[in-house]
């Protein structure tokens, strides 16, 4: 089934919140499938929606009696809609929850997620569709409501990421024009969820394969991975992660490193850790060396600040060079504690083996 009437509420609804009457109203038959994107705010409707809006009475007012029952009153004169009688529960104010929306569009479309807090109006990224390790697009939602602002400023971000991406929105009318017009020239590909989406008592599903539906973003992205690809030591498949790579120094100069069986060779210009000028190998090349040496751990902080600032900056060096030579997004050497620690395993047994053979 589309789900039509819930992304066209959405675009009609203020803060996308109003009472569980005018919800279950708008859905229709999509309200036993979709209300589980709802939640409670906590508090309870002052007036309820009127079926022709007129006059200074419109909406209908909420009156509470002494005997807890509950009327919706029109307050035109003559009345131009009849009154209604209703529950407490009919007036609870429920709101959509962004965050388990976004969930469920991500799972739906099949993303790496980074879901974060979803705001009113903000643009949040809400995952990637990775093709191989750290090559794919990213993914974002926007929910801008019935009055969206032509201010550029929360599309900024998408808009200045390179490569293909791709921000999903309720209709096709969500977005004002100008903000449409601006997106299209930075090439950010703008879909329609109520064009892409059915529900089923399993949720959400694609009307289409997400290779269809983002046609143009997946030409692009192959385009650009032929060229990123080449560019890598070693391209991995979109799954690899760092856990999966072994790497062991069999000399000052070699380091091979294994993934899922396979053993590869790398000496440090093959990582672009070797410095041209002179031949030798870089600093960040003898950083790894010396995480290998410690079994992959290093303190953070240093005696001498100026040391711990040094540090650090290795650090980020060698993560980056780590991810440009693999193609693989996480932080291949993240802070635990008071320590650097190595989320690939790392090896300087052979170095060590031939030091003592040596002595």
């Amino acid at each position: 089934m589309k789900t039509t009437k819930f992304w066209k509420t959405l675009d009609e609804l203020t803060d996308a919140a109003t009472d569980r009457r005018e919800w279950r109203a708008q859905l229709g038959d999509q309200w036993d499938r979709l209300s589980s994107l709802l939640t409670s705010t906590g508090s309870l409707a002052m007036s309820v929606s009127c079926p022709s809006p007129g006059g200074d009475g419109c909406p209908r007012r909420i009156v509470r009696h002494d005997d807890d029952s509950i009327r919706a009153v029109c307050g035109d004169r003559p009345k131009a809609c009849r009154d209604l009688d209703l529950a407490k529960d009919d007036i609870v104010v429920l709101r959509l929850d962004r965050a388990k929306l976004a969930s469920e569009v991500s799972r739906a479309f099949g993303l790496a997620s980074t879901l974060k807090r979803l705001e009113q109006s903000n643009v949040a990224q809400i995952g990637t569709h990775d093709v191989f390790a750290g090559r794919g697009f990213p993914v974002f939602l926007c929910v801008p409501g019935p009055q969206p602002s032509e201010d550029l400023q929360p599309y900024q971000r998408i808009m200045t990421i390179p490569g293909p991406k791709l921000l999903l929105v309720p209709t096709a009318r969500s977005l004002p024009a100008s903000i449409a017009d601006h997106l299209d020239r930075a090439r950010v590909m703008t879909l329609a969820l109520e064009d892409c989406l059915t529900v089923s008592h399993r949720g959400f599903g694609l009307l289409q394969p997400i290779e269809t539906l983002c046609a143009g973003l997946f030409g692009e992205l192959d385009t650009q991975a032929d060229t990123e690809a080449s560019n890598l030591a070693w391209p991995l498949p979109k799954d690899a992660c760092w856990p999966e790579l072994t790497f062991r120094f069999v000399a000052d100069e070699v380091l091979n490193v294994s993934f899922r069986g396979d053993t590869r060779r790398f000496e440090p210009d093959a990582l672009r850790m070797k410095n041209a000028k002179n031949g030798r190998p870089k600093a960040v090349w003898t950083y790894l060396k010396a995480f290998a040496l410690k079994g992959g751990r290093l303190a953070i902080h240093r005696d001498d600040p100026k040391e711990t600032s040094k540090h650090q900056k290795q650090k980020q060096e060698l993560s980056s060079s780590l991810r440009r030579a693999f193609g693989i997004a996480d932080d291949p050497i993240p802070a635990e504690g008071r320590e650097y620690v190595t989320r690939f395993v790392v090896s300087a047994d052979d170095l060590r083996q031939g030091q003592k053979d040596q002595r």
